[in-house]
């Protein structure tokens, strides 16, 4: 697999009081890598679905 890095800035609203980033916020952080990352190959969400990809 090929290595990618992309930087989330994370909002304040996604922390709690102490700065942590709640459990729940990491799904889409991991969507938007996902998202990126197939951007970065030239594979969209589109093509994927026409070839009968399920997502």
């Amino acid at each position: 697999m090929k290595e990618h890095q992309l930087n989330v800035r994370v909002r304040y609203s996604e922390t709690d009081q102490m700065g942590v980033v709640y459990h729940g916020n990491y799904l889409p952080y991991f969507e938007i890598g996902r998202v990126e990352w197939l951007r970065n190959q030239g594979i969209s969400y589109k093509s994927m679905e026409e070839s009968g990809v399920a997502l």
